[in-house]
């Protein structure tokens, strides 16, 4: 049935029969068919089963690339998956952990843009064991947790533009550790990090607890650089917003961390309560500084900036 919804609207789009105006809002469980439809496309190993615009721009880890050369034969079930969305926009954001045939993991992140009734855009990245060297513990994500499926009352709901306040506050606080010009980010005392399934902050190491807001304040990622931010989903009933960044190393420094010393593509989502940071999901790949991402960035400066 998803399949077949896919497939009409793409007729009507491409025949411009209807336009964006006039095609009924597409709500959270509308939207939701779509990232299903992708899915079970994925899993089919067959592309025409997504309906998808005539002229729809498709990436893999920063790569264009036609929807089929993106998929890959072992694609099995997904095993662990959250969905946000943006009503507003026609924008979906995924992550998932992809069991493959012989049981092997895949990390995986899927975005889409769906207008006028079909998908105009999608955009994955794609990571196995290796591609973001020692971050890798996938067999660690089986339950979302609650903080990534709250359904937030409207007067409690932090606004679209709050949610990516706060995100960008997570990256000034990457870029300006270890500096004068350092400005702690707003995480939860409580707040867990996971980076392709690896816990790496909210939990104790060594007898001591970990916390997000420890590696900054002692300045661990310092000449580390962000760029290409972009915030493509914002889900404000869900409170999460999910940004897509470049990691790499200030024009003229030298990294001073061992942890982030590669150049990397990142997808990461925020759970945001009440302005405050309480658990990130992070899908990463390592991609060298000469390629680009293939999006336009929103914010921040470029990958040469020193400050």
């Amino acid at each position: 049935m998803k399949t077949t919804i896919g497939i009409v609207a793409l007729a009507a789009f491409a025949a411009g029969a209807t336009s964006a105006e006039a095609q009924p809002p597409c709500d959270r469980a509308c939207l939701t068919d779509y990232i299903d439809s992708y899915f079970a496309a994925l899993f089919a190993n067959d592309p025409k089963k997504l309906g998808q615009a005539a002229r729809a721009r498709i990436t893999e880890n920063g790569a264009d690339k036609q929807l089929a050369d993106t998929f890959w034969d072992a694609a099995a079930a997904t095993v662990y998956r959250f969905d946000i969305v943006n009503t507003n926009r026609g924008d979906t954001g995924t992550q998932t952990v992809i069991r493959n045939a012989d049981g092997s993991k895949t990390m995986h992140m899927l975005r889409l843009k769906v207008q006028g009734g079909a998908i105009t855009e999608i955009e994955t990245i794609k990571a196995n064991q290796g591609d973001a060297d020692r971050l890798w513990d996938p067999d660690r994500l089986t339950a979302v947790s609650p903080d990534l499926q709250l359904s937030i009352r409207e007067p409690e709901r932090d606004s679209y533009y709050d949610l990516i306040g706060t995100a960008e506050g997570y990256w000034r606080a990457f870029q300006t550790n270890g500096t004068p010009a350092y400005r702690p980010a707003r995480l939860l005392p409580d707040a867990r990090r996971f980076e392709n399934g690896l816990q790496t902050t909210g939990l104790v190491r060594d007898g001591e607890y970990q916390s997000a807001t420890r590696g900054f304040d002692e300045g661990r990622f310092v000449n580390r650089n962000i760029w290409d931010r972009r915030y493509p989903v914002v889900d404000e009933e869900r409170g999460i917003v999910l940004s897509i960044v470049r990691f790499g190393i200030k024009g003229g420094a030298a990294s001073q961390s061992t942890v982030t010393a590669n150049d990397r593509l990142v997808a990461e989502f925020f759970a945001v309560k009440r302005g405050y940071i309480q658990e990130i999901q992070a899908v990463l790949f390592n991609l060298p500084d000469a390629t680009p991402t293939g999006w336009p960035a929103d914010y921040g400066p470029g990958k040469a900036a020193t400050e």
